[in-house]
């Protein structure tokens, strides 16, 4: 037990060393006079605290607007949220309203919004975000210069989560984790997943795929798409560490909210290739022998294996947390390794026990089933 966890940390730490390397040290294709047609698609739902905010953000870009929309869809709110909706629409000619209608087949939940969005816009360049989340004055010139390559089919950004308290401070910490991995894995020719938060494609690349007409039904939606476009076409994946193109999002309020979240999460990364199942499983194991072996190992070699472990996982979040300006994170990191390696020995266990998801107040599960139900 001793000799195998010696050699997961090995290789686990091996490898996140280098993905930090890569992720500091890579270098993308980029114009920054680059100026195609853009659309920004923001589905909410039940959005009322935050979709002003988000709005607020959204009528700041400095993108040339005779070549920017902004459409938000109202995925039938029962709050305020169209209303708020409707009057930044007033405002600000370039910002659009839909109302999303219930979707057929495989569109539910919010790809079923998202794809309503998509369907009215006009833009060369498709870019999403969420409606609880900030984006930068320049984030739209900032990210569409790596399409200068007409081969880059999708580029994927880093997303911060700015709240107070030792949850909030966990939360930034594994994002930022995932994020390095996911950018890293990226630059290395691996492509593995992007968040909608902070995610675009070309237009050129979601209609090869089909669209999400033509993606099976995933309750992670980006996940889906990031996946169709590096799998199924030629386009290049992009996703770079660049301060310019950070979108601010909240925290989860609660530990339920949490929950709910990462089981969202990873109930939708059901799908993943083979090749990156079996990385799961080897970290998996290797959590799972470190939890085991507070009560089984002996004491030394077992706090080595530890603190190689935490030395890595610092050293692949370093390069984020240094370029974005959120040192003081490191404070709460002991909290965030106990926090990791429960999540990642218990999450999949509750996956595979239960695929019921609330998302919005809608329980997509049941929505699925009632939809195969009446075909």
């Amino acid at each position: 037990m001793l000799e195998l966890l010696q050699i997961l940390v090995l290789f686990y730490s091996l490898g996140l060393i280098a993905i930090a390397f890569t992720v500091s040290r890579a270098k993308h294709t980029s114009r920054r006079d680059y100026r195609p047609r853009v659309s920004v698609i923001i589905a909410a739902r039940n959005e009322e605290p935050n979709i002003g905010s988000c709005l607020d953000a959204a009528s700041r870009l400095t993108y040339p607007k005779e070549m920017l929309e902004v459409i938000v869809i109202d995925d039938r709110s029962e709050d305020r949220t169209s209303s708020i909706i409707a009057a930044y629409a007033e405002r600000f000619p370039f910002i659009k309203r839909i109302s999303a209608v219930p979707g057929s087949g495989q569109l539910q939940g919010k790809m079923n919004a998202v794809t309503q969005g998509i369907d009215v816009s006009r833009g060369e360049i498709l870019m999403f975000s969420d409606a609880d989340c900030r984006m930068p004055d320049d984030w739209v010139e900032e990210t569409v210069k790596y399409y200068v390559d007409e081969g880059v089919g999708l580029v994927a950004g880093f997303t911060s989560l700015v709240g107070k308290g030792g949850l909030a401070a966990v939360q930034a910490l594994d994002w930022f984790g995932l994020f390095s991995v996911a950018a890293g894995a990226t630059q290395m020719g691996f492509p593995v997943t992007a968040v909608g938060t902070n995610l675009s494609v070309r237009r050129a690349a979601y209609d090869e795929v089909g669209g999400y007409r033509k993606i099976p039904f995933s309750v992670t939606e980006d996940y889906a798409l990031f996946h169709a476009v590096t799998t199924q076409t030629s386009y290049l994946a992009r996703f770079p560490l660049d301060a310019r193109t950070l979108v601010e999002s909240k925290p989860c309020a609660t530990w339920k909210d949490l929950y709910r979240q990462r089981k969202r999460w990873l109930t939708g990364g059901r799908g993943m290739d083979l090749k990156y199942l079996g990385i799961f499983v080897l970290v998996y194991l290797m959590n799972l022998l470190l939890l085991l072996g507070i009560f089984f190992l002996p004491t030394l070699p077992y706090v080595l294996a530890l603190l190689a472990k935490i030395a890595a996982d610092l050293i692949v979040a370093l390069p984020s947390l240094i370029t974005f300006r959120r040192l003081p994170l490191v404070g709460y990191f002991l909290h965030y390794e106990l926090y990791f390696i429960v999540y990642v020995v218990y999450f999949p266990l509750v996956v595979l026990l239960g695929r019921h998801i609330i998302w919005k107040e809608r329980s997509l599960r049941s929505r699925v089933r009632q939809q195969k139900t009446t075909e």
